[in-house]
């Protein structure tokens, strides 16, 4: 996560640089909203916590939930997550169906057979 943190941060401020009058507000929400996100989550893994470290992550939380809603119409919708979920089931099919049809397929051995399989769902 802190990896993330250094990263997510800078590459939203880079590809939001210079953004238009109508995108600045949309863009400074982004920003807040994804830095909030990362800073809770950084000092969520604390080990211990004091009462000013508590009243941090209220305040991270707070702004996230603030600032979150810049990003719902990017929410998936229930029919959007059955048809990706249709779309996903068949893609695995039809690689199926090639991997089968493959004459080699068979000479391969169980854990041969496994890694195909795998690397097919990545």
């Amino acid at each position: 996560m802190k990896a993330l943190g250094r990263v997510i941060v800078p590459v939203f401020a880079a590809t939001l640089l210079n953004p238009s009058a109508s995108q600045r507000i949309p863009f400074t929400e982004d920003l807040l909203c994804v830095k909030n996100l990362v800073y809770f989550r950084l000092m969520a893994q604390y080990r211990y916590h004091t009462e000013a470290t508590i009243e941090y992550m209220e305040d991270y939380q707070e702004e996230f939930h603030r600032h979150k809603d810049v990003f719902s119409r990017f929410r998936a919708s229930i029919s959007t997550k059955t048809v990706s979920e249709a779309v996903e089931k068949q893609l695995a099919l039809d690689k199926q169906k090639e991997r089968e049809s493959d004459p080699a397929w068979n000479n391969l051995s169980a854990a041969a057979k496994h890694r195909c399989v795998d690397e097919d769902k990545m």
